[in-house]
């Protein structure tokens, strides 16, 4: 009996001490979450204030214009800072700013990293001249004047005219075309462009230098044409050549007319070329007042046959050769190595 007393003595101690168990344990929870709010408070208006503020990549902009339009300043609480909304600003409302990345670093320092915008085109409208940056945003509008040291581009319909406005155009597919075009110019360091004209968009021409007029044709494969022609321009075209180059499609290459052909006689196919499987063709053909292809094609286009190996391609209407500047009419030229045989292209 006395076992039994001492049984149910410790049967109803047990729910006690388990409670009490709980009990403690919400103690700790609690009291862990009341320091981590304290903490939390703590940060947000006693700690973590901003004493340093770093502004980088910006040359167009002052600090305090920057801080301003921002709206951040020392003695802000780092933790409360929104850069999402700082970032946001400073875009909308600074349009030579293309991209800015607002960081934290603690315990109180503010990094502003500025990513400028970088004039690509003048747009030629209702004569004026909006600039066109390279991320497409509209950065001044209604200049009496072109920039200068940037192309010039015609036959754009503007639609949006305001500053800082995104490209658009009354034809949707000449800002894509614009933007693909200016960007692959800038990739492949293409310079000298003084014009861009997108008034037929399957008729692009480009003026080089102010002494050679490019007719691209269509915006399709835009950046194997570009690579093709500086590549041509690089290696095969004399520093004082003036004249007009036309793609003529892959199989049949390039065509070249020098500026003196007289418009009324058969103007000469100075340099029908056929690129071959890479994007980079090189040239070994060079083109001058001097040597020139003698053309029957009367548009400066290549023959039928698009091949240049030795014997006369003739078609419908003529022959082609190569004259030499010794008065020698050779039918294909040596390929560059001095083995003897004919060139098929550039």
């Amino acid at each position: 009996m006395n076992g039994t007393y001492k049984e149910n003595r410790m049967n109803s101690q047990r729910p006690a001490a388990r409670q009490r168990t709980v009990n403690m344990r919400n103690v700790y929870v609690a009291s862990f979450f009341a320091a981590a709010a304290l903490l939390l408070v703590l940060s947000m208006f006693l700690f973590f204030n901003v004493s340093d503020i770093k502004i980088e990549g910006v040359t167009l902009y002052e600090q305090d214009q920057i801080l301003g339009v921002g709206g951040v300043s020392n003695g802000q609480n780092l933790v409360r800072t929104n850069t999402d909304i700082v970032e946001k600003r400073l875009k909308d409302t600074l349009v030579y700013l293309d991209d800015v990345k607002v960081t934290k670093k603690f315990p109180s320092t503010l990094v502003i990293t500025c990513t400028e915008a970088k004039k690509a085109a003048d747009i030629e409208y209702k004569n004026s001249y909006y600039v066109l940056s390279t991320s497409g945003k509209i950065l001044e509008t209604k200049n009496p004047d072109p920039t200068g040291d940037i192309p010039v581009v015609k036959g754009f319909e503007l639609k949006s005219l305001e500053q800082g406005d995104k490209l658009a155009s009354e034809d949707s597919f000449k800002a894509d075309i614009l933007e693909e075009l200016l960007k692959d110019l800038n990739n492949l360091k293409f310079d000298k462009i003084d014009t861009i004209d997108l008034t037929t968009r399957s008729d692009i021409k480009l003026m080089y230098d102010g002494r050679l007029e490019i007719k691209l044709g269509s915006s399709v494969d835009m950046e194997y044409k570009l690579t093709y022609l500086k590549a041509v321009i690089d290696e095969s075209i004399t520093d004082d050549y003036e004249g007009t180059l036309i793609y003529n499609g892959a199989d049949s290459g390039i065509s070249a007319i020098p500026k003196s052909q007289d418009d009324s006689s058969v103007p000469d196919d100075a340099s029908s070329s056929k690129p071959d499987d890479s994007s980079a063709v090189s040239a070994d053909t060079e083109v001058n007042g001097d040597d020139s292809w003698s053309a029957d094609d009367n548009q400066g286009y290549s023959d039928d046959t698009n091949t240049w190996n030795g014997n006369d391609n003739t078609d419908n209407a003529g022959t082609d050769q190569w004259t030499n500047d010794n008065g020698t009419t050779d039918q294909g030229y040596d390929n560059g190595y001095g083995d003897g045989q004919t060139n098929t292209g550039w």
